[in-house]
């Protein structure tokens, strides 16, 4: 029953958030407050949001509260699990390191105001002499946060490098993989044709305090990297019609 009572809650949250009765970066109603809403304990509330905050939909800020981050989410929905922490298993070679304005996309991601300045390196990592992948970070260019080359040349991922420096620790990521047409300098650098099918990776790096620091793109050879995912059940409670096998049956 208490089961039930929090996919309940669940549910009705999300259809709140769906239909913009709680509006990004609003924060929720205390655990208790919830509790007196809906009438259930304080371990249902805990256990609703949870299962929220695992789709991204709500953050939790320790000593704060709990906000919507004003994702979306769609009934077609895969995960792809990685780790923040590997180190970097190629040295990467910065080529171009500039200052340049964000454009209304770029300042939306990185929480900036328009034409706020912003640092952008370009590096490219090769294995054996082979280009495997060009990228392009983006930060805000102020003291306390600004990328530097050296960020890319330390043994772990960029965006933990940029934390230790800053003294920001790197809490989350999110990733968007999508189709990319490799052309100009990307296809140059990766010694491809123009026009080439490529993959290419958008992620932002959050702080605890779900504060994007970095965004990052990466351009992947076509030949050289594959992505394996694992899609799993997270719990049951996606209710997409698997049928109980017949004891026996296997």
């Amino acid at each position: 029953m208490a089961n039930a009572l929090y996919r309940q809650v669940s549910r009705d949250l999300l259809d709140r958030i769906a239909d913009d009765g709680f509006e990004k970066g609003a924060m929720l109603p205390s655990e208790a407050e919830l509790c007196e809403e809906y009438g259930v304990s304080r371990i249902t509330i805990r256990a609703a949001i949870g299962q929220l905050v695992e789709k991204g939909l709500l953050v939790r800020r320790p000593g704060v509260g709990t906000f919507v981050t004003g994702r979306r989410s769609t009934a077609r929905e895969f995960n792809l699990v990685g780790f923040l922490e590997e180190a970097r298993l190629f040295a990467s070679e910065p080529l171009t390191n500039t200052v340049i304005a964000a454009d209304a996309d770029l300042a939306k991601i990185l929480d900036l105001p328009d034409n706020s300045p912003v640092r952008h390196i370009r590096t490219a990592v090769h294995r054996e002499g082979e280009p495997l992948t060009v990228a392009d970070g983006y930060s805000a260019d102020s003291p306390d946060t600004r990328l530097s080359e050296e960020d890319y040349r330390r043994p772990v991922a960029s965006a933990f490098a940029i934390g230790i420096r800053t003294r920001r620790k790197v809490h989350r990521a999110e990733q968007v993989l999508e189709p990319f047409a490799a052309t100009g300098e990307v296809a140059r650098l990766l010694d491809l044709d123009e026009g080439t099918p490529i993959i290419r990776a958008r992620r932002v790096y959050f702080t605890l305090r779900d504060k994007p620091i970095y965004y990052l793109e990466v351009h992947y050879h076509p030949s050289r990297y594959s992505f394996n995912v694992d899609l799993v059940l997270r719990d049951g409670s996606a209710e997409i019609g698997f049928i109980a096998a017949t004891p026996g049956t296997g």
